[in-house]
Protein backbone atom coordinates (compact mmCIF):
# COMPACT_ATOMS: atom_id res chain seq x y z
CA UNK A 1 0.00 0.00 0.00
CA UNK A 2 2.18 2.92 -1.68
CA UNK A 3 -0.32 6.31 -1.29
CA UNK A 4 -0.17 7.79 -4.73
CA UNK A 5 -1.44 11.31 -5.70
CA UNK A 6 -5.12 11.68 -6.94
CA UNK A 7 -4.19 13.00 -9.74
CA UNK A 8 -1.91 9.88 -11.14
CA UNK A 9 -4.87 7.59 -9.44
CA UNK A 10 -6.79 7.23 -13.54
CA UNK A 11 -3.62 6.49 -14.94
CA UNK A 12 -2.65 3.80 -12.52
CA UNK A 13 -5.86 2.20 -12.67
CA UNK A 14 -6.19 2.26 -16.69
CA UNK A 15 -2.38 0.60 -16.42
CA UNK A 16 -3.56 -2.17 -13.70
CA UNK A 17 -6.32 -3.18 -16.23
CA UNK A 18 -4.05 -3.39 -18.71
CA UNK A 19 -1.98 -5.73 -16.46
CA UNK A 20 1.12 -3.63 -16.76
CA UNK A 21 2.73 -0.16 -15.67
CA UNK A 22 5.11 1.67 -17.19
CA UNK A 23 8.09 2.53 -14.98
CA UNK A 24 11.51 4.27 -15.96
CA UNK A 25 14.02 2.57 -13.52
CA UNK A 26 16.99 4.84 -12.85
CA UNK A 27 20.33 4.51 -10.76
CA UNK A 28 22.57 7.14 -10.00
CA UNK A 29 26.32 6.23 -8.15
CA UNK A 30 29.79 6.83 -7.79
CA UNK A 31 31.93 3.80 -9.39
CA UNK A 32 35.73 2.84 -8.99
CA UNK A 33 37.97 -0.34 -9.58
CA UNK A 34 41.15 -1.32 -8.16
CA UNK A 35 43.56 -2.73 -10.80
CA UNK A 36 46.17 -4.57 -8.72
CA UNK A 37 47.60 -1.21 -6.83
CA UNK A 38 45.97 1.62 -8.89
CA UNK A 39 43.13 2.32 -7.63
CA UNK A 40 40.49 4.85 -10.06
CA UNK A 41 39.21 7.90 -9.41
CA UNK A 42 35.24 7.86 -8.85
CA UNK A 43 33.39 8.26 -12.05
CA UNK A 44 29.68 9.16 -11.41
CA UNK A 45 27.07 6.67 -12.69
CA UNK A 46 23.87 7.07 -14.18
CA UNK A 47 21.36 4.29 -15.77
CA UNK A 48 17.81 4.62 -17.21
CA UNK A 49 16.07 2.20 -18.23
CA UNK A 50 12.52 2.02 -19.62
CA UNK A 51 10.51 -1.11 -18.62
CA UNK A 52 6.91 -2.55 -18.31
CA UNK A 53 6.18 -4.06 -14.89
CA UNK A 54 4.07 -6.78 -15.58
CA UNK A 55 0.96 -8.08 -13.46
CA UNK A 56 0.33 -11.66 -12.82
CA UNK A 57 1.58 -14.43 -15.63
CA UNK A 58 5.31 -14.30 -14.69
CA UNK A 59 6.35 -15.91 -17.70
CA UNK A 60 6.45 -12.10 -19.29
CA UNK A 61 9.56 -10.17 -19.15
CA UNK A 62 12.67 -10.65 -17.68
CA UNK A 63 13.62 -12.36 -14.59
CA UNK A 64 15.38 -10.26 -12.43
CA UNK A 65 16.04 -12.95 -9.22
CA UNK A 66 14.08 -15.94 -7.72
CA UNK A 67 11.29 -14.18 -6.25
CA UNK A 68 11.96 -10.82 -7.91
CA UNK A 69 9.83 -8.51 -10.25
CA UNK A 70 9.81 -9.57 -13.70
CA UNK A 71 10.13 -6.28 -16.35
CA UNK A 72 10.10 -6.37 -20.22
CA UNK A 73 12.50 -3.54 -21.24
CA UNK A 74 11.65 -1.01 -23.80
CA UNK A 75 13.96 0.20 -25.54
CA UNK A 76 17.64 -0.08 -24.54
CA UNK A 77 18.80 1.35 -21.49
CA UNK A 78 20.82 4.47 -21.55
CA UNK A 79 24.31 4.07 -19.17
CA UNK A 80 26.71 7.24 -19.02
CA UNK A 81 29.30 7.34 -16.77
Amino acid sequence: MVPIAPDFSVALKSEQAAGTIFMVIKIDGRVRWKVGTFVSGRYHLNVRCPAYITFGSKNNGVSVGENAVKYQLVTRCSVSV
